[in-house]
């Protein structure tokens, strides 16, 4: 068993992967502001149990630190710790959690730098609220982790970056992005706010989506065979570079997955052509719902299309209707084999099996 739950995120990532005969279970984001009550708790109560009858998620990982993401995984570990508190049972057993923070990357480039701006940081905290929303819920949940005994990224041992491997429960994973340019990349942001002691420059990097673009994790999952490429909010350029450095992308045919999460809700900001060119896959999934942003744009889907030969069948599922793309695949899909597939309304998530390869 290869599964794939996407729930209803709204304009953000929240989904489950589940593998094997006993169903282990990864969940990777946890979606914005009240995802967590309106889906993403209900369907971990659904869970199998542990030993202790508590329903079990092996590990958990963030991709990156953005609202839309973070939110439902800081209420998750918020009511195992209050559970702790109250010396009751916890309400979910989660084993292990994967996670960047930007201090942890920075630090990395240049040992102190996050500390040397942590002022300006702060400065910038209090002008913008998508830096205060963002930083500080990626503080809170590297503390919150820490508190429950899971920081430190276990079977990694720090940060996730380009060419980590490990294999959990039979599940092979390698980690495709961030990669040394990025960090570099976003290091110099850092080093560019200290020395004009600018908090816009930190600011301005939130606000365009530099920062959870340069750091988000990128993960290539191998279960018997099959393969998902997770994607998070990361750059198309970043991706194929990954690809590239762990040798996963050779330059001459594209990379074939079983599972393609589009990175960025599908937003054209983040791809272009070439990165659809590179990389093929049986199942497209793009999670948003195209009220907040304009996602998926338009532009994104004719390029995965045209990406394509006319008779390739493959399918594209978005995880809620949104009228201007389900337009938009209609139109492309004249002369073409692929289908569409949109969560039922009733639907926690859009479940997406891929069986084992015979």
């Amino acid at each position: 068993m290869f599964t794939f739950d996407f729930l209803n995120a709204r304009h953000g990532d929240s989904f489950l992967v589940r593998w094997g005969t006993d169903e282990r279970v990864m969940l990777v984001d946890g979606g914005p502001s009240q995802v967590y009550e309106t889906s993403l708790r209900d369907r971990l109560s659904q869970l199998p149990p542990d030993g202790r009858g508590i329903p079990r998620i092996d590990v958990v990982c963030l991709s990156h630190v953005d609202d839309d993401h973070t939110v439902g995984l800081l209420k998750l570990l918020r009511q195992i710790e209050h559970a702790r508190d109250d010396q009751e049972p916890d309400p979910f057993a989660v084993r292990k959690v994967w996670f960047n923070s930007v201090d942890d990357l920075v630090d990395r480039e240049e040992q102190g730098l996050s500390a040397s701006a942590q002022e300006l940081v702060d400065r910038a905290s209090a002008e913008s609220g998508a830096v205060r929303a963002s930083y500080n819920q990626g503080r809170a949940l590297r503390d919150a982790a820490a508190k429950l005994g899971l920081g430190g990224n276990p079977l990694f041992d720090g940060p996730l970056i380009t060419g980590g491997e490990a294999t959990l429960d039979h599940l092979h994973v390698t980690v495709v992005a961030p990669d040394e340019a990025a960090l570099e990349e976003l290091a110099d942001r850092w080093r560019e706010a200290r020395q004009l002691q600018d908090p816009g420059v930190i600011t301005s990097s939130y606000t365009d989506g530099s920062v959870p673009n340069l750091s988000s994790i990128v993960l290539l999952l191998e279960h018997h065979g099959r393969t998902a490429l997770l994607t998070g909010d990361a750059r198309g350029d970043r991706i194929l570079a990954g690809l590239r450095d762990t040798g996963l992308l050779d330059g001459t045919d594209p990379l074939h997955v079983d599972l393609l999460k589009l990175p960025h809700h599908g937003s054209n900001r983040n791809v272009e052509s070439d990165f659809f060119d590179h990389i093929h896959a049986d199942h497209y999934v793009i999670s948003a719902d195209g009220v907040k942003h304009h996602h998926p744009s338009e532009e994104t889907l004719q390029m995965l299309v045209a990406s394509r030969a006319p008779d390739d069948e493959y399918t594209i599922h978005l995880t809620n209707r949104i009228d201007f793309a389900n337009d938009t695949l209609g139109d492309l899909q004249d002369k073409r084999s692929f289908t569409v597939s949109v969560r039922p309304p009733a639907d926690l998530a859009q479940v997406i099996e891929i069986g084992e390869q015979p």
